[in-house]
């Protein structure tokens, strides 16, 4: 996996990762891959559709800036101009045209134009194409995600896309062709795919910035767009978009599709999960019918990209959209006939390889799945299923420790060989007074008889306490009080015990350490604080797991190491 500082759009940054395994889970097609901890992006398999940055919730996953870039051309190029997305109507929708052009040139660039020229080119395009194509399906090439997708997990599909380029790479075309092929373009917009985009035709788009970028290069340079007096020149060149405008909303393509001497089906579909389900059994042979899809990975559309700045309702953003386009009617276009907007899409197969049923077995069982009961598909590595986590583990993306089940048989088998090893009694009780567990030592210090209910049931788990013992009474108190007793003499014939009893969670689980005072180590103050501290530790383990995976781990095993030891050193 490459770690170069050649940043992709998306990556890690491994310091804020906190291995809580929410990206592996919400990623459509699992393009995580898990190592030391932390949750690194694979990027042959990525798609760059963003959601990983939207629910990560230690922010560890990181849109590339490129405002820092932009600059740089800006300082070094007399003559840039901001591609500006179509979805800024409902993104900056309370500032006017002259006003969000006004703040964008204090910025630097020479002026604004919108994408949404190249969107118009597109569809005029793509209706010639359908009509010249013979009879299919055939799919749109605006949504990158999309794009990146069908060639990445639907291979067999990348000959439906249509073979031109997105209404981004379209409008740099213009634009050059416009004023000159020394112009820079930058792009603006909600998609953060578009900056991988960018980064394949650098020789059209030098780069792609969000609006989340915009806004904040707005705010870092003091400009405030809403005090803006727009100027005359403070207007999008070269000419103002019309039916393009609608691009960014589920269905907008569509209209500016004309089936003229050939009738053409025309569908649109939004939202990954929705795109993945069309196209999984998509048939494109048809003997009769065109039929043409826009397919939008973001719900709803561009207007819900992941680096939106609203988060105003669809319904509204979709509105805000359609009012724009009716405020303004159709410009005046020059003959843009010459403009080749032809390319092709190669295939990048990354759909999961097969291996073989040996192992997959492996991999189940070194995570402690050795029959179909044991895979629970609880989905808390972040896997559908155990057994494409299996998979994910034969192919390194994943690691033994993302299992949950594995890993809280880890800390139950660990606490309770530290239960048999601690040279004391140890006594878990909850707040019925019942017996959560117990170990060897503490069976020994109440009896013969106990010792014999022991062999026949380890740990003693449901028994009711005062069955074994007559001292009840004090962790009753615990139990009720929330105070601990640090230390109890009580004597029952000729034994003499030290008990302690202290709070795990309070009012609802305490453990109890007894000790036979007629034993020379139990006055070495330090082997009981030792042993103290380290249940204490230990047992809150137990109780959240997910502690285990992180400093908890180092810290009981080194102070367990500690006790055993210098049990060992006592009883010898």
């Amino acid at each position: 996996m490459n770690r170069s500082m050649d940043l992709k759009p998306i990556y890690t940054e491994p310091e804020n990762c906190q291995d809580c395994y929410k990206c592996v889970r919400e990623c459509p097609v699992k393009a995580i891959q898990i190592e030391d901890n932390k949750a690194y992006i694979i990027e042959e398999r990525c798609i760059y559709c963003g959601h990983c940055t939207q629910v990560c919730p230690t922010g560890a996953k990181k849109i590339r800036d490129g405002v820092s870039r932009t600059r740089l051309i800006l300082q070094n190029y007399p003559r840039v101009i901001l591609s500006l997305a179509p979805s800024w109507a409902c993104e900056f929708e309370d500032l006017s045209i002259g006003q969000l052009t006004a703040a964008i040139r204090k910025l630097g660039f020479s002026g604004v134009s919108e994408t949404a020229i190249g969107a118009e080119l597109v569809s005029s395009r793509v209706s010639d194409y359908l009509q010249q194509s013979q009879p299919g399906v055939y799919i749109s090439s605006a949504c990158p995600v999309v794009v990146e997708y069908i060639r990445k997990y639907s291979a067999e599909h990348t000959p439906a896309i249509t073979p031109l380029l997105s209404p981004m790479l379209a409008h740099a075309k213009i634009l050059k062709d416009y004023y000159g092929n020394d112009l820079k373009v930058i792009f603006a917009g909600p998609c953060i795919c578009k900056k991988l985009e960018a980064d394949h035709f650098k020789e059209l788009v030098e780069v792609a910035i969000t609006f989340k970028d915009l806004k904040n290069w707005f705010e870092k340079e003091n400009i405030h767009p809403e005090q803006l007096t727009p100027a005359a020149e403070d207007h999008f060149i070269p000419w103002q978009a019309g039916i393009g405008s609608l691009y960014p909303v589920e269905g907008g393509m569509l209209p500016g599709i004309d089936g003229e001497s050939k009738k053409i089906v025309k569908m649109a579909f939004s939202d990954l999960s929705n795109i993945k389900d069309v196209i999984k059994n998509l048939d494109t042979r048809r003997e009769k019918d065109t039929i043409f899809l826009e397919l939008l990975a973001c719900k709803g559309g561009c207007i819900n990209g992941p680096a939106k700045l609203s988060q105003t309702s669809l319904a509204i953003k979709r509105y805000n959209i359609q009012q724009h386009r009716a405020a303004h009617s159709e410009s005046t276009v020059p003959d843009l006939g010459h403009i080749d907007l032809a390319t092709t899409f190669k295939a990048y197969d990354c759909s999961t390889a097969r291996h073989t049923e040996e192992e997959i077995k492996q991999a189940l069982s070194a995570v402690g799945k050795n029959s179909p009961e044991d895979e629970l598909n609880c989905s808390g590595c972040g896997y559908d299923s155990c057994r494409d986590f299996a998979v994910a583990l034969v192919e390194g993306r994943a690691e033994e420790n993302m299992c949950v089940s594995y890993m809280r048989r880890v800390a139950h088998d660990k606490a309770t060989v530290l239960l048999q090893k601690i040279p004391a009694g140890v006594l878990l009780v909850d707040n019925d007074l019942k017996i959560s567990d117990m170990n060897s030592c503490c069976a020994n210090l109440l009896g013969e008889d106990v010792v014999m209910v022991y062999e026949a049931s380890p740990g003693l788990q449901g028994v009711e306490l005062d069955k074994i013992c007559s001292f009840t009474d004090l962790f009753r108190t615990v139990l009720n009080t929330g105070k601990e007793i640090t230390e109890r003499q009580i004597r029952e014939g000729d034994k003499i015990w030290l008990l302690s009893i202290y709070n795990i969670q309070p009012h609802r689980l305490v453990f109890g350490i007894l000790q036979d005072l007629r034993e020379p180590y139990v006055r070495k103050e330090w082997m009981l604080e030792k042993t103290q501290e380290v249940v204490r530790k230990y047992m809150a383990t137990v109780q959240e797991v997910a502690c285990l995976l992180g400093e908890n781990a180092a810290f009981t095993d080194a102070t367990l190491r500690s006790i055993m030891e210098a049990g060992e050193k006592v009883k010898s």
